[in-house]
Protein backbone atom coordinates (compact mmCIF):
# COMPACT_ATOMS: atom_id res chain seq x y z
CA UNK A 1 0.00 0.00 0.00
CA UNK A 2 1.36 3.38 -1.03
CA UNK A 3 0.05 6.55 0.62
CA UNK A 4 0.98 10.15 -0.08
CA UNK A 5 0.96 12.77 2.69
CA UNK A 6 0.67 16.51 1.96
CA UNK A 7 1.32 19.34 4.43
CA UNK A 8 0.91 22.90 3.10
CA UNK A 9 -0.62 24.77 6.03
CA UNK A 10 2.37 27.05 6.68
CA UNK A 11 5.40 28.58 4.92
CA UNK A 12 7.34 25.31 5.22
CA UNK A 13 5.54 22.59 3.27
CA UNK A 14 6.29 18.91 2.80
CA UNK A 15 5.23 15.77 0.99
CA UNK A 16 5.89 12.23 2.19
CA UNK A 17 5.43 8.71 0.86
CA UNK A 18 4.54 5.72 3.03
CA UNK A 19 4.80 2.14 1.77
CA UNK A 20 3.05 -0.55 3.82
CA UNK A 21 2.80 1.84 6.76
CA UNK A 22 6.42 3.00 6.80
CA UNK A 23 7.49 6.46 5.59
CA UNK A 24 10.15 5.82 2.97
CA UNK A 25 10.70 9.38 1.71
CA UNK A 26 9.87 12.95 2.71
CA UNK A 27 10.58 16.24 0.95
CA UNK A 28 10.48 19.41 3.10
CA UNK A 29 10.75 22.78 1.37
CA UNK A 30 10.21 26.51 1.82
CA UNK A 31 6.95 27.08 -0.04
CA UNK A 32 6.29 30.77 0.55
CA UNK A 33 5.07 32.29 -2.74
CA UNK A 34 6.19 29.22 -4.74
CA UNK A 35 3.78 26.50 -3.59
CA UNK A 36 1.72 26.50 -6.82
CA UNK A 37 4.87 25.96 -8.86
CA UNK A 38 6.59 23.50 -6.53
CA UNK A 39 3.94 21.13 -5.15
CA UNK A 40 3.09 18.91 -8.13
CA UNK A 41 6.72 18.56 -9.38
CA UNK A 42 7.81 17.55 -5.89
CA UNK A 43 5.00 15.01 -5.61
CA UNK A 44 6.00 13.49 -8.96
CA UNK A 45 9.65 13.40 -7.94
CA UNK A 46 8.70 11.63 -4.71
CA UNK A 47 6.16 9.15 -6.06
CA UNK A 48 7.19 8.70 -9.68
CA UNK A 49 5.44 9.90 -12.83
CA UNK A 50 2.96 7.01 -12.75
CA UNK A 51 1.61 8.16 -9.34
CA UNK A 52 0.76 4.62 -8.26
CA UNK A 53 -1.02 5.40 -4.99
CA UNK A 54 -3.64 3.75 -2.80
CA UNK A 55 -4.66 6.95 -1.03
CA UNK A 56 -3.71 10.46 0.03
CA UNK A 57 -3.78 12.24 3.40
CA UNK A 58 -3.71 16.03 3.59
CA UNK A 59 -3.31 18.57 6.38
CA UNK A 60 -6.70 20.30 6.43
CA UNK A 61 -6.21 23.37 8.65
CA UNK A 62 -6.54 25.79 10.14
CA UNK A 63 -3.51 27.57 8.78
CA UNK A 64 -2.49 29.64 5.78
CA UNK A 65 -5.58 30.33 3.68
CA UNK A 66 -3.68 30.09 0.39
CA UNK A 67 -1.54 27.14 1.45
CA UNK A 68 -4.53 25.11 2.59
CA UNK A 69 -6.49 25.86 -0.58
CA UNK A 70 -3.59 24.71 -2.76
CA UNK A 71 -2.85 21.60 -0.71
CA UNK A 72 -6.44 20.41 -0.36
CA UNK A 73 -7.37 21.24 -3.96
CA UNK A 74 -4.30 19.37 -5.25
CA UNK A 75 -5.06 16.35 -3.07
CA UNK A 76 -8.70 16.27 -4.20
CA UNK A 77 -7.76 16.55 -7.87
CA UNK A 78 -5.23 13.71 -7.61
CA UNK A 79 -7.67 11.49 -5.72
CA UNK A 80 -10.36 12.12 -8.33
CA UNK A 81 -8.04 11.24 -11.22
CA UNK A 82 -6.53 8.19 -9.48
CA UNK A 83 -9.86 7.08 -7.92
CA UNK A 84 -8.29 6.71 -4.49
CA UNK A 85 -9.58 7.89 -1.07
CA UNK A 86 -8.59 11.16 0.62
CA UNK A 87 -8.20 11.58 4.37
CA UNK A 88 -8.14 15.12 5.85
CA UNK A 89 -6.07 15.49 9.03
CA UNK A 90 -6.43 18.52 11.37
CA UNK A 91 -3.30 20.66 11.23
CA UNK A 92 -3.11 21.22 15.04
CA UNK A 93 -2.96 17.43 15.45
CA UNK A 94 -0.01 17.37 13.05
CA UNK A 95 1.76 20.09 15.05
CA UNK A 96 1.10 18.21 18.31
CA UNK A 97 2.46 14.91 17.02
CA UNK A 98 5.60 16.57 15.64
CA UNK A 99 6.26 18.24 19.01
CA UNK A 100 5.73 15.05 21.04
CA UNK A 101 9.43 14.00 21.08
CA UNK A 102 10.18 17.20 23.04
CA UNK A 103 8.11 15.95 26.00
CA UNK A 104 9.19 13.29 28.49
CA UNK A 105 6.68 10.92 30.10
CA UNK A 106 3.47 9.32 28.87
CA UNK A 107 1.04 12.25 29.13
CA UNK A 108 2.21 14.66 26.46
CA UNK A 109 -0.03 17.71 26.73
CA UNK A 110 0.82 20.02 23.85
CA UNK A 111 -0.45 23.55 23.29
CA UNK A 112 -0.63 24.52 19.63
CA UNK A 113 -0.68 28.24 18.79
CA UNK A 114 -0.96 29.20 15.12
CA UNK A 115 -0.99 32.56 13.37
CA UNK A 116 -4.35 34.11 12.55
CA UNK A 117 -5.43 37.68 11.93
CA UNK A 118 -3.78 40.55 13.84
CA UNK A 119 -4.18 40.20 17.59
CA UNK A 120 -5.60 36.68 17.34
CA UNK A 121 -4.43 33.11 16.92
CA UNK A 122 -5.74 29.59 16.54
CA UNK A 123 -5.14 27.73 19.80
CA UNK A 124 -5.85 24.23 21.08
CA UNK A 125 -4.61 21.78 23.71
CA UNK A 126 -3.89 18.13 22.86
CA UNK A 127 -2.88 14.90 24.52
CA UNK A 128 -0.42 12.86 22.47
CA UNK A 129 -0.53 9.19 23.44
CA UNK A 130 -1.39 6.50 20.87
CA UNK A 131 -2.53 9.28 18.55
CA UNK A 132 -3.70 12.80 19.27
CA UNK A 133 -6.75 13.62 21.39
CA UNK A 134 -8.47 17.01 21.75
CA UNK A 135 -8.37 18.35 25.30
CA UNK A 136 -9.36 21.86 24.18
CA UNK A 137 -10.30 21.80 20.47
CA UNK A 138 -8.82 24.49 18.24
CA UNK A 139 -10.58 27.85 18.13
CA UNK A 140 -9.87 31.42 17.10
CA UNK A 141 -9.14 33.61 20.14
CA UNK A 142 -7.47 36.94 20.97
CA UNK A 143 -3.93 36.74 22.36
CA UNK A 144 -5.19 37.66 25.83
CA UNK A 145 -7.05 34.32 26.12
CA UNK A 146 -4.25 32.01 24.99
CA UNK A 147 -2.52 31.42 28.32
CA UNK A 148 -5.67 30.23 30.06
CA UNK A 149 -6.11 27.53 27.40
CA UNK A 150 -2.52 26.23 27.30
CA UNK A 151 -1.36 26.87 30.88
CA UNK A 152 -1.26 23.13 31.64
CA UNK A 153 0.73 22.18 28.54
CA UNK A 154 4.02 20.30 28.79
CA UNK A 155 5.21 22.00 25.61
CA UNK A 156 4.05 24.76 23.26
CA UNK A 157 4.42 24.83 19.50
CA UNK A 158 3.14 26.69 16.46
CA UNK A 159 4.03 29.65 14.28
CA UNK A 160 1.82 31.98 16.34
CA UNK A 161 3.74 31.39 19.54
CA UNK A 162 6.08 34.38 19.27
CA UNK A 163 3.30 36.90 18.61
CA UNK A 164 1.20 35.48 21.43
CA UNK A 165 4.19 35.64 23.81
CA UNK A 166 4.82 39.28 22.94
CA UNK A 167 1.22 40.00 23.92
CA UNK A 168 1.28 37.87 27.11
CA UNK A 169 4.70 37.28 28.69
CA UNK A 170 3.34 34.48 30.89
CA UNK A 171 3.69 32.22 27.85
CA UNK A 172 7.47 32.72 27.97
CA UNK A 173 7.58 30.60 31.13
CA UNK A 174 6.24 27.48 29.40
CA UNK A 175 8.50 25.00 27.53
CA UNK A 176 8.40 25.16 23.76
CA UNK A 177 9.27 22.76 20.97
CA UNK A 178 12.62 23.33 19.31
CA UNK A 179 13.42 22.94 15.58
CA UNK A 180 12.70 20.76 13.71
CA UNK A 181 9.95 19.53 16.06
CA UNK A 182 8.14 22.88 15.84
CA UNK A 183 7.18 22.44 12.17
CA UNK A 184 4.22 20.36 10.91
CA UNK A 185 5.34 17.62 8.53
CA UNK A 186 3.74 15.36 5.94
CA UNK A 187 5.12 12.28 7.69
CA UNK A 188 3.00 13.18 10.73
CA UNK A 189 -0.03 13.68 8.46
CA UNK A 190 0.48 10.08 7.28
CA UNK A 191 0.91 8.81 10.84
CA UNK A 192 -2.45 10.32 11.85
CA UNK A 193 -4.47 9.32 8.79
CA UNK A 194 -7.01 6.51 9.23
CA UNK A 195 -6.54 5.35 5.61
CA UNK A 196 -10.11 4.70 4.34
CA UNK A 197 -10.05 1.73 2.02
CA UNK A 198 -12.23 2.71 -0.92
CA UNK A 199 -12.79 5.70 -3.19
CA UNK A 200 -16.03 7.55 -2.43
CA UNK A 201 -16.83 10.55 -4.60
CA UNK A 202 -19.30 12.09 -2.13
CA UNK A 203 -16.79 11.81 0.68
CA UNK A 204 -14.11 13.34 -1.51
CA UNK A 205 -16.34 16.24 -2.59
CA UNK A 206 -17.16 17.01 1.04
CA UNK A 207 -13.52 17.56 2.04
CA UNK A 208 -12.82 21.27 2.58
CA UNK A 209 -10.09 23.21 4.38
CA UNK A 210 -10.82 24.27 7.94
CA UNK A 211 -10.34 28.04 8.07
CA UNK A 212 -12.19 29.10 11.29
CA UNK A 213 -12.24 32.68 10.01
CA UNK A 214 -13.16 34.46 6.77
CA UNK A 215 -10.35 35.14 4.32
CA UNK A 216 -8.98 38.68 3.86
CA UNK A 217 -10.94 38.97 0.59
CA UNK A 218 -14.15 37.99 2.37
CA UNK A 219 -13.52 40.46 5.18
CA UNK A 220 -12.45 43.30 2.88
CA UNK A 221 -14.86 42.91 -0.02
CA UNK A 222 -17.76 40.99 1.49
CA UNK A 223 -17.42 38.05 -0.89
CA UNK A 224 -17.89 34.43 0.10
CA UNK A 225 -15.18 31.94 -0.85
CA UNK A 226 -16.04 28.22 -0.82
Amino acid sequence: MRYLGIETSEDTSSVALAVDGDVVAEDIFNSRQVLCDELIPRILALCGDTLALDGIAVSSGPGSFTGLRIGVATAKALCHVLQVPLEPVPTPHVYALCAAPCVAGSERLTGVIQRARVGHCYVGLYSVEDGVRDCAPVRLVPHAEVFDIVAGACVLTGNGLEAATEADERLAGLPRAQPPADTPRASAVLALASRPGAFDFERLAAVKPTYLQPSQAERTHGVEVE
